[in-house]
């Protein structure tokens, strides 16, 4: 089974987010593919030694969300997840990252176009 999840119990991010992110971010990232079964509910419980609730939720949300489904006979697997669904989620995660930079250049007292020539010249470096 490919699925790794690694907690950290002191976080900020409670234990259900982080099974969510590092799922999605397998699929996100082609490392998980669909089809490919996942542990049921109980064996991840054990397996992480967190509350059955607390993967339940994290199922829970991420079928919500089309990332797995239960399929019979088979158990819980990747889903098929949509081109539009996994561009979504990426840029969701960028205003995430971009609400940080804005909070941050802020805090230092940087200005927008300080902020944006940093940005610019961050973009053109990883392109090269």
């Amino acid at each position: 089974m490919d699925l790794e999840i690694i907690l950290k119990p002191g976080s900020d991010t409670p234990i259900y987010e982080q099974i969510e992110e590092q799922i999605r971010a397998g699929v996100i990232s082609g490392t998980l593919m669909p089809g490919t079964p996942i542990p049921s509910i109980r064996a991840l419980a054990k397996m992480l030694r967190v509350s059955v609730i607390t993967v339940q939720k994290a199922y829970e949300n991420l079928k919500r969300q089309g990332y797995i489904e239960s399929v019979v006979g088979r158990g819980t697997v990747i889903a098929q997840v949509s081109r539009q669904t996994l561009l979504e989620t990426r840029r969701q995660e960028l205003e995430s990252v971009l609400e940080q930079a804005v909070r941050l250049s802020r805090d230092c007292g940087m200005d927008l176009p300080d902020l944006i020539s940093a940005l610019e010249l961050m973009y053109k470096e990883e392109s090269s």
